[in-house]
């Protein structure tokens, strides 16, 4: 009897030990990182919506966390060579992506052969106020009807700007859905299809409302439809896409995620940072005046579910890539 107890005295005693241990582990990790700098990849260039809204935490993030947090422009491929480098890289928490639900549209498409199943999400740090579809001020289409119509027996084709295997290019197909006749041209990201806009080398962009503003208040150019569901109230006059009886609205997420395997108690350390930077009267004042947005949240699982709700979500327009 007396060997009996002191066995399972000493299994108790065991179990104690790596369960402490194993904690002890975690809480290292979290105390000991980051101990050099953080690589933010922007799977885009400079100037832009992603690349904006991965500047808009950067600074802080580095005060709070006590190391640098720099961004790194790796446009290509729609997003997925900034996507790909942070999938391959080694998960340290050194590493870290920045991006939008494009992420789903690559592999939807056949860009990539992965997608959010190869990473762990600290969170879903922002949301686009809505992607609108501009025209430059001296063109004729003053309505989003006037340009489908239009596009049906131009020639040459009307063409319409896109990132080839990310968002933009679900629009312009979705657009062609609904009895549009556009060529897609792929122009890049944000700051690529503004130029093409401002150059007069395409008909039309689609481009998020805040890179957008600028262009909108100047004049140079018109909103035809907003691809939400319902009008922003910043710019109420810009009718969506629905109320002039074409389905199309595209909400985009933004979100920060390590490659697969980071140790869940960096990427808690990180989000609870992020979570901070996001309540903070002048990070929130920055993304209103620049860009028109209010603030967005949700921390890691509850970003994982947001994600896993728009693969499901997106399932429905993979017909259309």
């Amino acid at each position: 009897m007396k060997k009996i107890i002191l066995v399972s005295v000493l299994l108790v005693s065991l179990c104690a030990a790596v369960f402490a241990s194993g904690a002890s582990e975690t809480g290292a990790a979290k105390d000991a990182w980051p101990k050099k700098t953080i690589q933010v990849i922007v799977p885009f260039n400079p100037g832009g919506d992603t690349d904006f809204n991965a500047r808009a935490y950067a600074t802080r993030l580095g005060e709070i966390l006590g190391q640098n947090v720099v961004i790194v422009n790796m446009a290509g491929n729609g997003g997925a060579t900034g996507a790909t480098q942070v999938k391959n890289a080694a998960p340290d928490g050194y590493t870290v992506l920045f991006y939008h639900t494009a992420l789903l549209v690559n592999e939807l498409s056949g860009t990539t052969n992965f997608g959010i199943e190869a990473f762990e999400f600290a969170a879903v740090a922002a949301k686009n106020p809505g992607n609108v579809i501009a025209v430059s001020a001296n063109s004729p289409y003053k309505t989003l009807k006037d340009l489908i119509e239009a596009s049906k027996t131009a020639s040459p084709q009307l063409t319409f700007a896109a990132n080839m295997g990310a968002t933009t290019y679900v629009q312009g197909t979705m657009l062609n859905k609904v009895g549009a006749k556009m060529n897609l041209v792929d122009f890049g990201g944000s700051s690529e299809r503004i130029a093409a806009l401002l150059g007069g080398h395409v008909t039309a962009i689609p481009n998020p409302l805040g890179p957008s503003i600028p262009y909108l208040e100047s004049g140079e150019w018109r909103a035809l439809a907003l691809l939400e569901e319902e009008r922003n109230p910043i710019f109420p006059n810009v009718p969506t896409a629905i109320e002039q009886g074409y389905d199309i609205a595209n909400p985009i997420y933004y979100f920060f995620a390590f490659p697969k395997g980071t140790d869940q108690a960096i990427v808690n350390k990180f989000a609870d940072a992020l979570e901070t930077i996001n309540g903070e009267a002048a990070y929130q004042e920055s993304i209103m005046k620049t860009y028109k947005q209010n603030p967005y949240f949700a921390k890691t699982a509850d970003a994982l579910k947001l994600m896993q709700e728009q693969v499901e979500e997106h399932q429905a327009i993979k017909h259309l890539l």
